[in-house]
């Protein structure tokens, strides 16, 4: 019996321990809501001062959800798009390929909403890049005015999408040594050569028409790329020539620069309509990389000469001397007052010697509204 008294004993002991907790907890509990204004919280704190609870719960799973969205909008894979971009080393002419040598084309496009893969490509002349714009290997170039009009206007799908640069005094008439030739109407019957469809062609024409002559009254030779090589041979008695190569013929001896006196010649960057009106973000991001990598040179002049030197295989010092008084300028940018009266004149120019249509309109080869909203 005692055994069993000592044992209801016990119970009612715990029970009333039991009840005295409970009584402890509902005290607590309304000390918490008075003191924060929410009821039925089960929140507890552990040993360490950590939440723990429903609501402690509640918040790692709100946290834990917004992480995952977080990580899923992030591993969204961004459409990959290639951006094939063109240059005319021929001419030392490599903007693009001078973009990736100073390290500025590296993740360029990373801020576009596409995954962008740049593939650089390098061209003789502005004819072969129209070819090459036409079989869609090519999205964007800089181009001299003949080839870049004539590209636009013959339903290759290009145009026009702003001014490049001016070639001020780029191209210069050179004469072999030897020739006899002494003054630009010399040169009736002689034979000059040019790459016929390219800057240099419309260059030689602007000299001869100066000097009173025009394209019929030479034996105007259509030689491609080569017209620096033929000169050097004697193959030919005078060519165009841009003013780097020219000033390096006339320091070996093989030729003389005749003239320096030529009109304005423009290059102009040239977008594949296709693409550059379905990727407008990247358009955009191309003329401003043009712009960044000529101010770059414009900072690093002599950095930049032994770039050109190398890719025209020009000794440096001629780089040097023939940019002494006038070093380069060039930029991405829209058409001011100046520069569209001359590209009309050109287009004109193109009509008389019928390049193009005589019915063209100048306005449909151009495509500003880039260069515009850009304000460059």
């Amino acid at each position: 019996m005692k055994r069993r008294k000592s044992f209801l004993l016990s119970i009612i002991a715990a029970a009333l321990t039991l009840t005295a907790l409970a009584g402890c907890g509902s005290s607590d509990n309304a000390e918490n809501v008075a003191a924060t204004g929410k009821a039925g919280s089960s929140k507890a704190e552990a040993a360490d001062g950590s939440e723990t609870g429903s609501e402690a719960a509640s918040e790692t799973g709100s946290e834990d959800a917004a992480s995952k969205d977080s990580v899923n909008e992030n591993s969204k894979e961004k459409e990959k798009v290639e951006l094939h971009l063109a240059d005319m080393s021929v001419y030392g002419i490599a903007i693009f390929n001078y973009a990736e040598e100073i390290g500025l084309l590296k993740g360029y496009f990373d801020d576009t909403p596409y995954d962008v893969n740049v593939t650089l490509s390098e061209w003789a002349s502005g004819v072969d890049q129209n070819t090459a714009f036409a079989a869609g290997e090519i999205d964007f170039s800089s181009m001299g005015n003949i080839p870049a009009v004539t590209g636009a206007s013959n339903g290759i799908g290009t145009k026009i999408l702003g001014v490049n640069y001016l070639y001020d005094d780029e191209y210069v008439l050179v004469v072999r040594s030897g020739s006899g030739v002494e003054k630009v109407s010399d040169l009736k019957g002689k034979n000059v050569g040019t790459y016929v469809g390219t800057v240099a062609h419309y260059a030689i024409a602007k000299y001869l028409e100066a000097g009173g002559l025009s394209v019929g009254d030479v034996n105007l030779l259509n030689i491609g790329a080569e017209a620096e090589t033929a000169l050097r041979n004697g193959d030919i008695d005078a060519a165009v020539l841009g003013n780097v190569v020219a000033h390096q013929i006339e320091k070996e001896g093989t030729g003389k620069i005749l003239s320096t006196d030529q009109v304005p010649i423009y290059n102009y960057v040239v977008g594949r309509e296709e693409y550059y009106s379905k990727y407008p973000e990247i358009t955009k991001k191309v003329l401003h990389l043009i712009n960044e990598t000529w101010a770059y040179a414009l900072e690093h002049k002599d950095e930049y000469i032994k770039f050109y030197a190398d890719k025209s295989g020009t000794d440096v010092e001629v780089v040097k001397a023939s940019w002494a008084e006038k070093f380069p300028i060039k930029s991405a940018k829209d058409f001011d007052e100046k520069d569209y009266e001359l590209y009309v004149g050109f287009v004109d120019w193109m009509k008389s010697v019928e390049y193009v249509s005589a019915d063209l309109d100048p306005d449909t080869l151009l495509d500003r509204k880039y260069v515009q909203e850009l304000n460059l």
